[in-house]
């Protein structure tokens, strides 16, 4: 059987009873996780029975792919129904999964976790194509999704927020379901002991992008002329996983930012103001940083530094020379130009 993205959440709390076994995929492994617990909940099973359920690993299973159906038809030591779970799994659990299909196993619930299979994986066409199996996608959440799932957590916490706290969790939070649910937890504990609604400050104070965060302290650090907090910055964004290019695109668009706020200082218009008219919005705290960086800039330099940005990009993607020389040389190099005045 296949589930649509749309039809997830339905199925995902009131699955086909008719249906022995469920493969949940995708990219959002948050929630690839989140479904498969509510899954096995699903069936009434304490899960925390060993005589009724058993969680197996993918490195276990890639090394005995026959343990599964070994253990999907074991009979539960208590009677009753018995569940299995199977995380990390791929193509390799196929032909197990395939004799428990054509054997119409009874009695057994099973639940995989995969990562993002493709229409080609034969894990899950055969779930696809099987009319005992069903294969759930696990997509990351768009805005209208993330805005459920925030105000889901938030009501069964018996919290409000102010529109703009709303505002900010949503833009902040990304669509991986898990880290969103382990930053709102984290938001909640931190306002345990206030009362009201939550503020953009109490949640602008908790809840953080890390990606995001560390791409602006590079950009702030380059236009600031600050070098060692640059270098610092840069290493935060190597060790998260961060491209060159999404490094230099990152700058480029905070240059953009400086670009148009010096020119409508150059116009006349005064700085706040000016700041005021960007979207988005500079977020509250960085304001004053924002504003220094533009008094440290002429229009003119500004175009030079989007410029030199512009020439790291082409040179990562067309020639041979290595990226991170490339990215780290061109913020140095604006850097050290923001030092002169």
């Amino acid at each position: 059987m296949k589930v649509s993205a749309r039809q997830a959440e339905g199925f995902t709390d009131a699955p086909d009873p008719n249906v022995c076994a469920v493969l949940v995929y995708g990219p959002d492994s948050g929630l690839v996780n989140e479904r498969a617990l509510r899954l096995l909940q699903s069936r009434g099973v304490d899960l925390d029975d060993p005589f009724a359920a058993v969680t197996l690993r993918g490195d276990e299973l890639s090394k005995d792919p026959g343990r599964l159906y070994d253990e999907a038809t074991a009979i539960s030591l208590g009677g009753g129904l018995r569940v299995v779970r199977a995380q990390g799994v791929s193509d390799s659990v196929a032909e197990s999964m395939q004799f428990v299909f054509e054997r119409s196993v009874e009695n057994v619930f099973i639940v995989l976790e995969a990562g993002n299979l493709g229409p080609r994986s034969r894990l899950r066409r055969l779930f696809e194509e099987a009319t005992l199996g069903a294969a759930l996608p696990c997509y990351a959440d768009d805005d209208v999704s993330r805005g459920r799932v925030i105000d889901g957590i938030l009501r069964d916490a018996g919290r409000e927020a102010e529109l703009p706290a709303l505002d900010y969790m949503a833009a902040r939070l990304g669509g991986d379901r898990g880290i969103a649910r382990r930053e709102l937890e984290k938001l909640l504990l931190y306002v345990i002991d206030e009362e009201g609604k939550i503020t953009l400050e109490q949640t602008a104070d908790c809840i953080g992008d890390e990606s995001e965060h560390v791409l602006d302290d590079v950009a702030t650090a380059t236009c600031t002329g600050d070098m060692t907090e640059l270098s610092r910055a840069y290493d935060r964004c190597v060790a998260t996983g961060q491209t060159d290019i999404s490094i230099l695109r990152a700058l480029y668009r905070h240059l953009q930012r400086l670009h148009e706020t010096s020119i409508a200082r150059d116009r006349g218009v005064d700085v706040a103001k000016a700041m005021s008219k960007l979207r988005p919005p500079v977020f509250f705290k960085d304001k004053a940083k924002f504003s220094a960086q533009v008094s440290k800039w002429t229009t003119v330099r500004l175009e030079d530094a989007m410029g030199i940005v512009l020439n790291a990009e082409r040179l990562c993607k067309s020639t041979g020379m290595p990226g991170d020389l490339v990215s780290e040389r061109a913020l140095f190099q604006i850097a050290s130009a923001t030092r002169r005045r």
